[in-house]
């Protein structure tokens, strides 16, 4: 049996060797020599087992510590064995055939360096093992992702801050490996020059660090470019390719339109404007307006032959450089670094279970911490040693991960066991960091253990409180009646032989064009026909535009609107009422020479025109009254309604210049305020205007409905411009549209001496 000696501390003895010390060490000595039962006394809190404990204390193999050793010793006497420490927990992430290479990387350092490479721990473990491995040096903890924690002990370097630079430098992808070689490099460097560096992070508080492999989603999207490119970029350059080898149509040039009817005519007698006017003539007269003609469209574009080779060469050539570029834009290949992970890497945890279960009975790992005191464990030992002529009870403290060599299924690791133990009975897993409990039964003849089991509900801790107690101690006496109360069930028991290990998964990504490489080219042809219509129709839009003002430059008329010029003004100038009755006058004229002969409305537009041209006379009604400016307008307005199809005899009596008086009637306060007739007709301007003022409410006063009324009402201005009055007192012909329009037409003729 192994004895280890409590190890002293650091602090060295100030005072002279008192006499007789010699003779304690020379005794001490010899029981080193003699060798004891009792193992080391832990740092940890708790006192060691007595030689007197019986069958509670295990006996292990020489060379082996007790379950009862504390973690702080465990790991000091690995290091005892090699400056490097690699878990066995780890295999997957960290195997422990790596700890040569960790240790060629801390030979570099040039000061003892010992390396602990642990699944879980923290800076006060690297404490406890100095303490008792009692050297000094650099001390270092290995993450299992690759965090660096480092104390130093006796030596001086700048290791804190080398600690830093590593872990901020270095992506967490990179591996283990990469973050304690980046660490070795720093701390051999000038103290000033990393202090420097670690000042320079915390100025820049730059805290991300890239990553430095892709995943399979990264490459799966990688993948999906590529087909969109591989797609969208041939594509594009056909599309393009095809409209620029069609030849441009000649557009030929639009027939000439028919002038419009000139506005400077001078007044002419009924009988000579009723020859030509169509109203009154026969069907000669239809015959002597030529229709308007239509622009013929453009010819169809021959190809370009050199144009459309040029272009599918290009096309051809975009899709071989996405093929051959790839490889070059996205090099990567793997998405962790290349690990050997041999089966002895796999079997380390399970062999070094079943060792200590051989010769202790309770297999403590050396990563883990300790879930239970001395006493505790001393009380487990005393029931599996009761349940030992029963069942036998293999006892397992140690982690479970997702990169251990089961890939975290307890199940797995203990079917390892079995198999390397060859001993039957029920395995019990004790996961001493998350708090997990697994149980499985081996042997010939099976109990009804594993339902017992899984019926407590014993294999995760209470999480229903905030509390972080795990009550380890207490779910494993449970554990253990249950195994006491297990009964048989005549059934064959559970073999270990056919567990096997999950295999390893591989880092290599997938290939290039491949997985979502399909997809990507599915969804390429979409956006490409997207963005082909969208592109035809601009082109389309385009054309349209150009082919409109191209028509403009050919005939300088302006086009008539839809629906006639809205005047809405109630008290226009002068110079507005002749600006309007002009433009009006040759819109109306505009769109007369552009209707077809038999075109409804035809017969009264040109009454219309005909009227507002006799009131404007020869100079274009420079030199006409406001009020007969009015009434042209008025006219000209009438025209466009009757060829739009909105024909109406009566004109708006609040404004003619309105239109036609298709809002309904007048307000029946209009008599009150001195406005009338009593069958007058508003615009629906007006009317929706009084009814928003609330004129027509019956609460209104005949005050406010004067004022409302005087808004809306037209006022012409008088010859001289100094004031204005309203419309149906204006002139001699503007206020016959209170009868209607025959009557404005009618006295606009009579006024230019037309019978």
């Amino acid at each position: 049996m192994r004895t280890q000696e409590r190890i002293p501390d650091r602090r060295r003895p100030t005072a002279r060797t008192a006499p007789g010390v010699a003779l304690a060490a020379t005794a001490l000595a010899a029981l080193v020599l003699l060798g004891t039962t009792a193992p080391t006394a832990a740092a940890d809190p708790g006192p060691a087992p007595s030689a007197s404990t019986g069958v509670g204390t295990g006996t292990p193999a020489s060379g082996q510590l007790p379950a009862e050793a504390p973690q702080s010793e465990r790991l000091a006497a690995e290091l005892r064995k090699d400056p490097v420490y690699v878990s066995a927990d780890l295999p997957r992430q960290v195997p422990r055939s790596m700890a040569p290479r960790f240790a060629a990387v801390a030979k570099r350092i040039g000061v003892p360096t010992y390396v602990l490479v642990l699944p879980d721990a923290d800076r006060t473990t690297l404490a406890q093992v100095h303490d008792r491995l009692g050297v000094d040096g650099l001390y270092v903890l290995v993450e299992k992702y690759g965090g660096v924690t480092v104390s130093a002990f006796g030596v001086d370097l700048p290791a804190e801050a080398a600690a830093r630079i590593a872990n901020h430098e270095v992506s967490y992808d990179a591996g283990p490996l990469a973050r304690f070689s980046a660490f070795a490099d720093k701390v051999v460097q000038d103290e000033a020059q990393v202090n420097a560096e670690v000042e320079e992070i915390y100025r820049n508080h730059d805290d991300e660090t890239p990553r430095q492999y892709i995943s399979s989603t990264d490459r799966e999207n990688q993948n999906l470019l590529l087909g969109l490119a591989l797609v969208l970029l041939p594509g594009l350059l056909l599309a393009l390719g095809l409209r620029l080898s069609r030849r441009r149509g000649t557009w030929p040039a639009p027939a000439p339109l028919r002038r419009p009817v000139p506005l400077g005519k001078r007044p002419v007698p009924l009988g000579k404007r009723s020859a030509v006017s169509p109203a009154k003539t026969g069907k000669g007269a239809r015959t002597s307006v030529v229709k308007r003609p239509q622009p013929a469209g453009p010819a169809p574009a021959p190809l370009r032959r050199g144009v459309l080779a040029a272009t599918l060469l290009a096309a051809l050539a975009a899709a071989l450089g996405v093929v051959l570029a790839a490889p070059a834009v996205f090099p990567q290949t793997i998405d962790d670094p290349d690990l050997t992970v041999t089966r002895a890497d796999l079997d380390a945890r399970a062999t070094e279970a079943a060792a200590a279960l051989a010769a202790d009975g309770v297999y403590q790992d050396a990563s883990a911490p300790n879930p239970l005191t001395t006493e505790q464990l001393a009380a487990v030992r005393q029931r599996v040693s009761d349940l030992a002529a029963k069942t036998p009870v293999h006892l397992l403290f140690t982690s479970s991960n997702s990169d251990d060599e089961s890939e975290g299924d307890g199940g797995t690791l203990l079917a390892q066991v079995r198999r390397h133990t060859g001993r039957d009975g029920v395995y019990v897993q004790v996961d001493p960091v998350n708090g997990y409990l697994q149980l499985a039964e081996y042997g010939p003849v099976a109990t009804d253990v594993e339902r017992r089991f899984s019926r407590a509900d014993l294999r995760y801790p209470d999480r229903s409180t905030d509390s972080d107690d795990l009550k380890l101690p207490e779910r494993l006496n449970t554990v253990l009646d249950e195994v006491a109360a297990a009964q048989p069930t005549g059934r064959t028991g559970n073999s270990a032989e056919g567990s096997e290990l999950p295999e390893l998964r591989s880092n290599k990504l997938p290939p290039l064009f491949s997985n979502d490489f399909g997809p990507g080219l599915f969804l390429g042809a979409l956006l490409l026909a997207v963005l082909v219509l969208l592109g035809w129709a601009a082109i389309a839009a385009t054309q349209a535009v150009l082919r409109a003002r191209r028509t403009r430059a050919a005939d300088p008329s302006p086009a008539p609107s839809v629906t006639g010029p809205r005047r809405l003004a109630a008290r226009p100038t002068a110079r507005q009422l002749r600006s309007w009755a002009a433009e009006d006058a040759r819109a109306l004229a505009a769109r007369l020479a552009a209707a077809d002969q038999d075109a409804p409305g035809r017969a009264r537009a040109w009454d219309c025109l005909d009227a507002a041209e006799l009131l404007l006379g020869g100079d274009g009604g420079r030199t006409a009254d406001p009020s007969d400016l009015a009434a042209a307008v008025a006219l000209a307005r009438a025209g466009t309604d009757a060829l739009t199809g909105r024909p109406d005899p009566l004109l708006c009596r609040a404004n003619p210049l309105h239109g036609a008086a298709n809002g309904g009637k007048a307000p029946f306060w209009f008599a009150s305020v001195d406005l009338g007739p009593k069958s007058a007709r508003v615009c629906p301007d007006c009317r929706d205007a009084f009814r928003r003022s609330g004129a027509d409410r019956s609460t209104a006063d005949r005050t406010a409905r004067r004022f409302e009324a005087d808004q809306r009402l037209l006022r012409v201005p008088d010859p001289d411009g100094r004031s204005s009055t309203v419309w149906h007192e204006a002139g001699q012909v503007l206020p016959a549209a209170l009868d209607g329009l025959d009557a404005l037409i009618l006295r606009a003729r009579e006024s230019a001496s037309v019978q």
